[in-house]
């Protein structure tokens, strides 16, 4: 479960996130939409507590998957950036450059689990697999920089899922992609839905009716309405007419 109350984000004395609040029982998804500006990727960053000594996080409340995030401390946020993975949206940046995809899944297996070198490789070949990926050898061997988006959007949500998160946080996963790989992400996340809790910041209005259960709406670093997804879609066609339109 996540319960976030009164979370407040600067920048060397700029607010950035004011007063942030919303819950997600389990087993449900949200969806975070908003236009550009309106502080989703770093809400979605806030999160995990990704941030450096320049910015000031606090909240009254801060809970997710039964940790009091504020209260930990740095050397345990791996731990549970493992049970709380984060996919950004620029994928490629977000890996290592010169290291190739196997070694980036030999580090990650070895921090977060006892699995031998040969058991890693195996389980990773088998998060590869239920991916849709092919020629598992020369991907193992590949470099992020020789990879399309879409692939490297792919191999980020293995590298997260390979650690078997209970919740994945997807900052717009699906922007910039083609038709083929769209389709492909979204019935890879709806596969997932099932089995792991999902928050997607997103611009597709259509990922966020077919996938989520509630939507909280952002504008300038503020919550301006938390709805049932049903309820959104109900009371607000004007907006999203308008909304659809600004984004096509």
């Amino acid at each position: 479960m996540i319960i976030i109350e009164n979370l407040n984000l600067s920048f060397k004395n700029k607010k950035l996130l004011d007063n942030i609040s919303f819950s997600l029982e389990d087993k449900k998804t949200l969806a975070i939409i908003g236009e550009s500006g309106s502080g989703k990727s770093l809400l979605s960053r806030a999160l995990i507590r990704l941030f450096d000594e320049n910015y000031k996080l606090s909240a009254k409340r801060f809970l997710i998957a039964d940790e009091e995030l504020l209260k930990l401390k740095e050397k345990d946020l791996g731990k549970f950036r493992s049970k709380v993975a984060l996919i950004l949206q620029d994928a490629h940046s977000s890996f290592y450059p010169f290291l190739d995809v196997g070694n980036m899944f030999h580090i990650v297996l070895k921090t977060h689990t006892n699995l031998d070198k040969k058991q890693r490789k195996q389980k990773t070949f088998e998060c590869f697999e239920s991916l849709g990926f092919k020629d598992l050898d020369l991907l193992w061997h590949s470099y992020a920089h020789q990879l399309s988006v879409g692939m490297i959007r792919r191999v980020h949500l293995a590298l997260a899922l390979v650690c078997e998160p209970e919740y994945l946080i997807c900052d717009e996963i699906t922007s910039s992609l083609d038709k083929e790989n769209e389709l492909r992400i979204f019935k890879l996340l709806e596969q997932f839905k099932k089995q792991t809790n999902l928050i997607l910041i997103t611009h597709d209005l259509n990922l966020a009716k077919n996938l989520s259960d509630e939507i909280l709406l952002l504008g300038k670093g503020k919550v301006l309405q938390n709805f049932s997804t049903e309820l959104f879609f109900q009371i607000s066609s004007d907006w999203v007419k308008a909304y659809k339109e600004f984004y096509a």
